[in-house]
């Protein structure tokens, strides 16, 4: 019989009927799971632009044994797939013996003691969930505005700065400006998909800057900073991003849909992606050592 199928459905039927979960179709698509939960419910939303999602489609498909000419025509045409489903008589007909039977007015009717044991253990169900939404209401912390409380320091801080040195004596401000901070530095380590840049001898603020170059579309997310938890994608339309990490975090973590055509800076020095070699999914790490006491007056 022919039957008329999403994409998502026929993808999640191949991999299911090859025995295989979607850690083990990671491995083998090399596809990431949260991108193939998404091709596999049809969300396409959660995947970071067009051009990405006929990537991943064609990939996915190829690794699982399908036409992924097919699939991707398909999906350009917005329809569904045709295919053979055969089905199960035992599924549909379930056979009962004769001693198991039993006429609708022979079944004894419920009384409401039937039903106390469910309204007991529902009631109980309720009232726990109430106690911990009240309890975590209670005890949720504050979060401070760490942007706007660091941007107000650091604007306290150039005026403090600015009057000390209009009031300090000429050998004072040669002094001053033989003992500068050193500059920082970035070392790089890790390679294909996954890079590790260490920061030293830097202070907050942290502005990371991103660019992507005329005719790509490159989706960016970061942790510990200012950037959307859904992430943002940059394209002609928005070709740049200036992102904060969160005042005294250790360190950030950077998702990339693609590193071709982008320029990462951090405080104005630019991250070397050379070793990022993938075209999938990328990652980089950024381990912030931030400038001591000591270190800065020496």
């Amino acid at each position: 019989m022919l039957t008329i199928k999403t994409i998502g459905q026929v993808l999640k039927e191949k991999r299911t009927s090859l025995g295989l979960d979607l850690s083990e179709a990671e491995q083998l698509t090399q596809v990431q799971k949260l991108y193939i939960v998404a091709l596999e419910t049809d969300d396409y939303k959660a995947l970071p632009g067009d051009f990405y999602i006929k990537a991943y489609l064609k990939q996915y498909a190829e690794k699982l044994g399908l036409n992924a000419d097919r699939i991707i025509q398909a999906y350009d045409e917005g329809k569904g797939i045709t295919v053979e489903d055969k089905e199960d008589i035992l599924e549909n007909y379930h056979f009962v013996k004769p001693s198991e039977r039993v006429e609708p007015e022979e079944e004894v009717p419920k009384t409401w003691r039937h039903y106390v044991p469910i309204i007991s253990l529902s009631a109980a169900a309720l009232l726990i969930v109430v106690g911990v939404f009240a309890a975590v209401i209670m005890n949720k912390p504050e979060t401070p505005d760490l942007i706007t409380n660091d941007y107000s320091y650091s604007k306290s801080e150039v005026s403090t700065s600015k009057s000390s040195t209009s009031s300090t004596k000429p050998s004072e401000s040669s002094t001053q400006a033989s003992s500068s901070k050193p500059e920082p530095t970035i070392a790089i380590s890790g390679s294909s998909s996954a890079m590790i840049a260490t920061i030293s001898n830097i202070s907050d603020p942290i502005k990371v800057d991103f660019s992507v170059a005329a005719g790509r579309t490159i989706w960016v997310g970061m942790t510990n900073s200012n950037v959307p938890a859904t992430g943002q994608t940059l394209s002609d339309r928005a070709n740049s991003l200036s992102a904060l990490v969160t005042t005294g975090a250790e360190n950030s973590v950077i998702t990339l849909g693609s590193v071709q055509g982008l320029t990462i800076t951090v405080n104005g020095k630019a991250l070397d992606l050379s070793s990022l070699t993938t075209t999938g999914p990328n990652k980089i790490t950024l381990q912030i050592n931030r400038t001591t006491s000591n270190s800065a007056a020496q």
